[in-house]
């Protein structure tokens, strides 16, 4: 189970990112964003608070995705928007033994996930185990208007504990960071298919803070993501450079089927 909570951090990094996501990791051995960005053009608007052009929010519409090259392996995993409220709705994501669920919120400058991958979520390092509530969240996911060169930032607030290999455990506190930019299109082929993209660049930062016998010992995770978005769809490729317990890894997301009711 840690291994799946470790590689669900990824994950975070990737959709809420991914999304999603600060800006302290370069972004190496990934495409580079294109230099040319239209200085005019339509801002991709859709009416409705839940609605979005790139990420469509229906009731049980799955998505399939397969991983490569993280630290714990390849791996696949399932998103399914299992319920639509009027101002909001909620992801699960199941992996192979393990279902999160995460809620999410639907503003009028977008949508916004309310958790760090689920009301409690677990990132397990070489030597610790953290798990974590969220207190705070500030700035959006997704927008619903996305403009050329369009950047915006998303933080969570984080509180939890920490159990080391022995058994003990202390009170942990941090933040998620993400910035987020909006970088041109591209088209993209991927297992589920071809599909012209918005393309995003994305720099993540996690900073956590444990006290160990009286001593306050910070730890820094950190990401940077290029992440593709199909309108109608939703995020078709992601890849993730990260920093993870001191193991650096490029992690690459393909979506292998879907369906939108």
């Amino acid at each position: 189970m840690f291994k799946r909570n470790k590689l669900y951090f990824i994950l975070i990094i990737g959709l809420i990112t991914t999304f999603a996501c600060s800006l302290t990791s370069p972004l190496e051995n990934i495409p580079s964003a294109d230099s040319s960005i239209p200085e005019e053009s339509e801002a991709v608007v859709i009416e409705g608070l839940c609605d979005n052009p790139i990420y469509p929010v229906k009731q049980n519409a799955t998505w399939t995705y397969f991983n490569t090259g993280g630290p714990s392996g390849d791996f696949s995993y399932t998103d399914t928007i299992t319920e639509v409220r009027s101002d909001g709705f909620t992801l699960t994501t199941t992996f192979d033994n393990l279902t999160r669920t995460q809620e999410w919120a639907c503003e009028t400058g977008g949508l916004k996930a309310l958790e760090y991958g689920g009301g409690s979520a677990a990132i397990t390092t070489q030597s610790a185990n953290m798990e974590f509530n969220t207190l705070q969240v500030t700035g959006i996911s997704l927008p619903k208007e996305i403009v050329p060169g369009m950047q915006w930032l998303y933080s969570l607030t984080l509180e939890g504990t920490t159990t080391m290999p022995d058994g003990s455990q202390t009170n942990s506190n941090g933040t998620f960071s993400v910035t987020m930019q909006e970088v041109g299109n591209e088209t993209i082929t991927v297992p589920a298919g071809t599909f012209e993209t918005i393309k995003f660049q994305s720099t993540t930062t996690m900073d956590i803070v444990g006290e160990f016998q009286g001593i306050q010992v910070p730890m820094q995770i950190t990401g940077s993501t290029i992440t593709w978005f199909a309108a109608g769809v939703g995020q078709v490729k992601s890849i993730s450079n990260s920093d993870f317990g001191g193991t650096p890894f490029t992690l690459t997301t393909e979506l292998q089927s879907y369906n939108i009711p």
